[in-house]
């Protein structure tokens, strides 16, 4: 075998070969996660083989040969140079994100496709619209697969979500809750209530992706309102405290002015019209500073600023994070996240980021700090928490009032 190595060796081409596959087939699971498998042909005397792979970035890279044996290959962006010395078919596999987009409850699959390629859509799903006809359909356990042409290509689709019922009514639970609180604050929720009621309404229809949505809708508006509403309050009270100061320096010269109009951005925090409360409190605030009386003092209108918007900043601290939980001495621990990701290729690229943020926090954290950590709305940090439940990878419980997230034991073990 050496001798006739060698008698080849000088034959080698060492130019990079450019391969068009010879055949694709893209698996899109519910979540967008598209599986991709890539079958073309090598020259046996070619040291080595080039492919361009669809998408931005791909996880689970696997190149194996005919005999199954796994082949060596570098990559650089979307192009991989696969060592194919000796072999005579080469077979691609990876996971990516990057073709899929989510609209609603719509989903899109956006590709440009070198050869005619099959596409498995998700258990369940519908096909609502695509650019071209396809080169074939078929509908196999209930999953729609199609061929698509060479070139570029979307498809939109729905999904029957796994448990979407269950996730549905979760999602409502979650925001009558934040209602109750809101209400129990005093805060008004009335067009936050009205759209949970379009939630419901749907849930009972069957609708379940609908009702998630709406749901969802709901929980994003409650948070815009309480944060609105914070905000008025605290320039209301910027403003009452200026009023206040303005009095005790006998500059009542225009403070009716500054009166009135905290009357009116009280009456309007009171209606439930946060952003008008907002603007008229500011205008109060400043009607206050600039109250005067014979000798005008500058300094003092400074100093009544400065105050003003300590008392602004103080509040949104208080309301910035949590407040300090003291937990029980953790004991150091390390964490398998090659199996977890091995036995759950389902997870999207954000899901595997968070999960070595919590492996490097002793495998735990409060939703707030992965919210922050990774500068997630508060809705979308819910949903991939309630998608790492499902797959029954971490547990929830609630300490001192706060979501407290850790990975599961199996996926646990006591460092040496």
């Amino acid at each position: 075998i050496i001798i006739m190595l060698f008698l080849i060796f000088p034959q080698l081409t060492y130019t990079y070969a450019v391969t068009i596959p010879n055949k694709i087939r893209i698996n899109v699971k519910n979540d967008g996660v598209t599986s991709l498998n890539y079958i073309f042909n090598a020259e046996i005397t070619e040291l080595q083989t080039n492919v361009s792979l669809l998408g931005k970035n791909q996880l689970n890279l696997l190149v194996i040969n005919e005999d199954g044996l796994p082949l060596e290959y570098t990559k650089i962006g979307n192009n991989v140079s696969i060592y194919t010395l000796g072999s005579s078919l080469v077979n691609l596999t990876y996971l990516t994100s990057d073709l899929t987009g989510k609209t609603g409850f719509i989903w899109c699959l956006n590709v440009s496709l070198p050869v005619s390629t099959q596409i498995i859509f998700p258990t369940g799903s519908i096909i609502v619209n695509l650019n071209v006809i396809p080169l074939e359909i078929d509908v196999s356990d209930g999953r729609t697969s199609v061929v698509m042409p060479s070139g570029f290509g979307f498809i939109e689709y729905t999904v029957n979500i796994i448990k979407s019922d269950i996730l549905a009514k979760e999602t409502i639970a979650e925001a009558e809750l934040a209602i109750q609180m809101a209400e129990k604050s005093n805060i008004i929720v009335e067009r936050a209530k009205s759209i949970l009621i379009e939630a419901k309404t749907f849930f009972l229809s069957g609708n379940f992706l609908e009702a998630e949505e709406k749901a969802s809708d709901c929980i994003d508006l409650l948070n815009e309102i309480i944060e609105l509403s914070g905000i008025a309050l605290s320039k209301i009270i910027a403003a009452e405290s200026a009023i206040d100061s303005a009095l005790e320096s006998g500059r009542t010269n225009g403070l009716d002015v500054a009166e009135s109009l905290l009357n009116d951005a009280r009456i309007k925090y009171d209606a439930g019209d946060y952003g008008e409360a907002v603007i008229i409190a500011d205008q109060s605030l400043q009607s206050a500073v600039s109250a005067e009386k014979e000798g005008n003092n500058s300094i003092f209108y400074a100093g009544i600023i400065v105050a003003s918007l300590a008392t602004v900043g103080m509040y949104f601290y208080s309301r910035k994070k949590p407040a300090q939980i003291v937990l029980p001495t953790k004991v150091e621990v390390e964490f398998d996240l090659e199996r977890l990701f091995k036995e759950h290729p389902e997870l999207r690229l954000d899901d595997r980021e968070v999960l070595k943020f919590l492996s490097e926090n002793e495998g735990e954290a409060f939703a707030y700090d992965i919210r922050e950590r990774f500068d997630l709305p508060r809705t979308s940090a819910w949903r991939m928490i309630k998608r790492l439940q499902r797959y029954d990878i971490v547990s929830e419980r609630k300490v001192g009032g706060q979501s407290f997230i850790r990975i599961k034991e199996k996926y646990r073990r006591a460092k040496e």
